[in-house]
């Protein structure tokens, strides 16, 4: 019924209505979940309210020129924008740029103003995939240029993430990459062994970091640390138990009472389903499907392969983003530091997502 009901609406307006209204719902949660933190930490509990409206509005600015942009500009400088999205990655591994949180540097600060560069680059490695897809097409159906050829131009990208460390976008990426080469057509017998060397190779990479190895075995019992390692995430449990189906009401959690860590950010799912319920829930992931499903619909009627592949990706990476932060927060996958797309607290995430739905819609009005 609800396919049904999103047939009967144009693509464009349902995309549209669907970002505005899930910024706008992330708008409210930021604030209901940050306040109390921002008035113990900053005495003002409107504080990452107001650096969030900011940035929501400056996403937009860039989400209506990104949706004016001339995308066979973008085909045709694809290898410019590979280089570009290497180079700004690449500024986190220089000390005096770089600014550290959390153990990890994935942020560079200029001027006193903080980005983390892998929220633009992943989008401009898109770009590049989807032309260099198309380039490879006759020859897609072979390994090296199938399998080994995409990975092996990923990697720069991958080595500067788990330089950081960032194992999260790192799986992000890999995952997006891989999915578009199914996508372009690869082998079947290409696509399962990509797929088992991609899992070796995760696997590898946890055992290699004692962190991630931590991480993993908290994730598989986390009440053996309930103080430690496995605090956050028993904590995101009680706000689902204490949401039920109703909630306890906007503004009303219980959790962001410095129960939750990154309640505002990467867990911020979880407070929505403690103050609004199982309900609330719900109606957040319609909100993201009707998203993707207007995406979709735009796919179905893209003006030629540059334009499928590069809206491919898009969805692919942001609907991978929302399946990867909802997984964390109700324990089905080990913590990861990516953030729920358009709904979490942060100027990166939230400037660039918006910038690469624009692109979605300059990619629609594409002439043939």
């Amino acid at each position: 019924m609800l396919i049904s009901f999103l047939n009967n609406i144009n693509p464009r307006t349902l995309f549209t209505l669907s970002t505005l209204m899930l910024s706008i719902f992330g708008l409210v949660m930021v604030f209901s979940s940050s306040s109390v933190q921002a008035m113990e930490n900053h005495a003002d509990p409107y504080f990452f309210l107001k650096k969030q409206t900011f940035y929501l509005g400056f996403g937009l600015v860039l989400f209506w020129i990104s949706s004016k942009l001339k995308t066979e500009y973008l085909e045709k400088k694809y290898k410019f924008f590979y280089f570009i999205g290497f180079f700004l990655l690449a500024l986190t591994l220089i000390p005096i740029l770089s600014k550290t949180a959390g153990g990890a540097s994935r942020w560079i600060q200029i001027a006193g103003i903080s980005l983390q560069p892998i929220e633009i680059s992943k989008y401009l490695l898109l770009i590049f995939i989807s032309k260099h897809l198309i380039v490879k097409l006759d020859k897609i159906n072979t390994f090296k240029i199938g399998i080994i050829s995409p990975f092996t131009l990923t990697l720069p990208y991958v080595i500067v993430l788990l330089s950081q460390p960032d194992f999260g976008n790192t799986v992000l990426v890999l995952s997006t990459i891989f999915l578009m080469i199914i996508i372009a057509g690869a082998r079947l017998k290409h696509i399962i062994f990509s797929f088992i060397v991609l899992c070796i190779s995760f696997g590898t990479l946890i055992m290699a970091a004692p962190y991630r190895m931590k991480r993993l075995l908290t994730f598989l019992n986390p009440y053996e640390d309930p103080h430690g390692a496995g605090y956050q995430i028993i904590q995101s449990y009680v706000s689902f138990a204490k949401g039920k189906f109703l909630g306890v009401g906007l503004g009303n959690s219980s959790q962001k009472l410095f129960f939750l860590p990154q309640n505002h950010n990467d867990f911020i799912f979880s407070i929505i389903a403690e103050e609004l319920g199982f309900l609330g829930c719900i109606l957040t992931l319609i909100l993201f499907f009707s998203l993707f499903f207007s995406i979709y619909k735009m796919i179905l009627r893209a003006k030629d392969v540059f334009c499928r592949y590069l809206m491919s990706g898009i969805l692919l990476i942001t609907l991978m983003q929302v399946i990867i932060n909802i997984s964390v927060t109700i324990g089905l996958i080990p913590t990861k530091g990516v953030p729920l797309p358009l709904v979490s607290y942060g100027g990166s995430s939230l400037v660039f997502t918006l910038f690469s739905l624009g692109i979605i819609l300059a990619l629609d009005m594409r002439k043939k």
